[in-house]
């Protein structure tokens, strides 16, 4: 169960700083005055991805502590 918890944690983490780097670049396409359409479709599936990692993650963590609960 801490190596699930510990995977979605640096998955989370990846996909964070994908959204940042994928946020940068949609910015320099909009002040270069270029079609960003893309670019925010990717931030869109990047935070989709993200609620879904989050989501598992928290359900994890409540199975860890239902676990830890009944011991």
């Amino acid at each position: 169960m801490g190596a699930e918890i510990a995977l979605l944690k640096r998955t989370i983490a990846r996909i964070r700083r994908d959204i940042r780097l994928q946020a940068r670049e949609m910015q320099a396409l909009v002040d270069a005055d270029l079609d960003c359409s893309g670019a925010a479709r990717l931030l869109m599936h990047l935070h989709n991805d993200l609620r879904l990692y989050l989501e598992k993650q928290e359900r994890a963590n409540e199975q860890r502590l239902a676990t830890a609960a009944s011991h």
